[in-house]
């Protein structure tokens, strides 16, 4: 049986979803499973929550714009989320600092170049959050 070629779990209990990925190709199982696990974790939450997304493996022509998620995936329109952070893949060539953050109802997106930028901005967006437990061995280096 193939390995998924994703991991999606809390990086920070109960406060921040991550996702990663470990090669290019995303099947149609991956995305499945990504959307199975995380409609588990979002249903067991009680308390305002972020998601940081890492698509620096993934193969993407472009990055994906916060209705497309929406649509996608129902717990990106979940109540208490509240920030969605993206890492750019790195087959992609656009400069994220031009990107405006989008905003749909209560969740905002932004994508970024780098999970460092993603953390610096989510430590000042979202101070409340227990950074002491965040996971360092998440992702990928």
């Amino acid at each position: 049986m193939r390995q998924p070629n994703f991991k999606l779990d809390w990086l920070v209990p109960n406060q921040i979803i991550g996702l990663t990925h470990f090669h290019a190709e995303v099947t149609q199982e991956d995305v499945m499973g990504v959307i199975q696990k995380g409609q588990k974790l979002a249903s067991d939450v009680e308390n305002e929550f972020h998601i940081l997304i890492d698509n620096r493996a993934v193969s993407m022509p472009s990055p994906l714009g916060l209705s497309q998620m929406k649509q996608m995936v129902s717990y990106m329109d979940h109540p208490l989320l509240r920030w969605v952070l993206v890492v750019k893949s790195t087959s992609l060539a656009l400069d994220m600092a031009n990107l405006p953050i989008e905003k749909d109802g209560h969740t905002r997106l932004k994508n970024v170049a780098s999970l460092a930028e993603a953390i610096d901005f989510l430590q000042d967006a979202a101070p409340d959050v227990q950074w002491d437990q965040i996971d360092a061995t998440f992702f990928p280096q």
